[in-house]
């Protein structure tokens, strides 16, 4: 037996509601033929409904009581990540006209649920709407009225459109629609209301193309990892007729709100050199999602993470400051203080960045082969200063802000001579380095990585030694 779906969705609007004034119901049904199309491959648009033929998706999804279900979580929680107020009432049905005419009919009595085949108004029928009043004055209020007929004066004094809608509900003419088909590629372009100057002011605009582009990404199943924006400028300046701007992220995304959020960031540092007339979206990158939900984790709102992660911050703010003022600590393979790490671009790490949020965090503790007890690794402070800084001592300690309080030491390191960061040439020239370090805690509760040079520095007694701060512990 075959199941058809039936939808139709409505914006509420107010006018505290900037975003509904540019998405209208014509808007919201293409979004919603696009959600609809991962359930189904057969969805049509049919006058002012969505039809779904779930046919061969009920095994898939556990039946059609599940697949509604997941059906009408996905379409909410879109309309509730874009800040719309959308209706979305739906029906179901043997054949694609029972399922249309229930939801035309629960449109105008929100109590009737369950409406016999038989007892479905006329009007309800969109092949017999151009006939309503001859079929009102003959006395026909119901398609069991009209089936009543005889078949032969029905098609001499309404026409064979109408008897063949009536098969096409009774399930004996077969239903043929032409199926919506997704673009491999995304493209729309958006025709302003008004001429816009200043480049913040293009997120109305852009905020509309988002919202259709998260629908495709939906129905395809994809996750976005890159987007262009070109705007049109006016042609009556000297200047070139577009301008562009590509946004970036490290992982794909099917929630565009983070998207949104670079993109603001990118404009507002834009200076238009002449108005924009119209806005052009076309995703650049798009992955396959093996999960359509795996983007959001779930389908549940309560289930959903909330903030952001490290990577989209890492990326605001590389939008924001520019990518050369955002830095990432890397760890060096180097035995030498000077270069056991280095900062470079987050941008050029941030795909590594992501990869350690997933992992294990590295182990503190190593358990030795012989004897059961353990011994805690060499800690390396978060932070080296690029020189160290030389320390006031007391009593032979160091002092930094106040008395310091020793947590951990000595750990000592020896060199024939120390590499620099500028250091390219043979070092066998300086003198050999020596070094005890320690762990302090100062009395503001900070964690300092300080060192004592061993060999005895001009200037000081003997049993004396040169302190340094080197670094700073997380």
């Amino acid at each position: 037996m075959r199941r058809w779906i039936a939808l139709h969705t409505s914006i509420t609007t107010e006018p505290a509601q900037a975003m509904q004034a540019v998405f209208d119901d014509r808007a919201a049904q293409q979004a919603v033929a696009s959600m609809a199309l991962g359930f189904t491959p057969h969805v049509a648009l049919l006058d002012e409904t969505v039809l779904l033929d779930v046919t061969g998706s009920l095994r898939l999804f556990g039946g059609p009581a599940r697949l509604t279900q997941l059906l009408e979580q996905r379409l909410a929680l879109f309309f509730e990540e874009n800040s719309l107020l959308a209706t979305v009432k739906h029906a179901q049905g043997a054949t694609s006209l029972i399922a249309i005419g229930r939801l035309r009919r629960l449109r105008d009595q929100p109590d009737a649920l369950r409406t016999r085949v038989a007892e479905l108004p006329m009007h309800t029928l969109t092949a017999a709407r151009p006939h309503l009043g001859v079929l009102e004055r003959i006395g026909c209020r119901s398609w069991d009225d009209l089936l009543r007929l005889p078949r032969d004066g029905v098609a001499r004094r309404f026409g064979a459109d109408l008897l063949e809608a009536l098969d096409r509900a009774r399930g004996s003419a077969p239903d043929d629609y032409a199926w919506l088909v997704l673009p491999e590629h995304f493209e729309e372009k958006l025709e302003l209301d008004a001429l816009v100057t200043h480049a913040p002011a293009l997120m109305a605009g852009v905020g509309r193309l988002l919202l259709h582009l998260q629908a495709w990404l939906l129905g395809r199943q994809s996750g976005l990892s890159a987007l262009r924006l070109t705007w049109h400028l006016d042609r009556r300046r000297d200047v070139a007729p577009t301008g562009e701007l590509d946004i970036r992220t490290a992982q794909p995304a099917q929630d565009l709100r983070h998207v949104a959020r670079l993109v603001a960031e990118h404009l507002a540092q834009q200076k238009l050199p002449a108005p924009v007339h119209s806005l052009t979206l076309q995703s650049l990158v798009t992955e396959r999602l093996v999960d359509s939900a795996a983007a959001t984790g779930s389908l549940l709102m309560e289930a959903r993470q909330q903030g952001d992660s490290a990577v989209e911050l890492i990326e605001r703010l590389g939008a924001r400051l520019g990518d050369a003022h955002v830095l990432s600590w890397q760890a060096g393979a180097d035995h030498r203080p000077e270069q056991m790490q280095r900062w470079v671009s987050a941008q050029s790490a941030i795909k590594s960045i992501a990869a350690c949020a997933r992992s294990t965090p590295a182990r503190g503790i190593k358990r030795l082969k012989k004897g059961d007890e353990a011994r805690v690794e060499a800690l390396y402070p978060t932070w080296l200063l690029p020189e160290p800084l030389q320390l006031q001592a007391l009593r032979d300690s160091p002092v930094y802000q106040g008395p310091l309080l020793r947590m951990a030491g000595p750990q000592r390191l020896e060199a024939s001579g120390w590499l620099m960061a500028g250091d390219t040439g043979d070092a066998r020239g300086k003198p050999p380095a020596m070094r005890d370090y320690f762990i302090y805690r100062s009395q503001q509760g900070s964690l300092l990585w300080i060192y004592s040079e061993r060999l005895t520095v001009g200037g000081l007694q003997a049993g004396q030694h040169a302190w340094y701060l080197h670094g700073f512990f997380a």
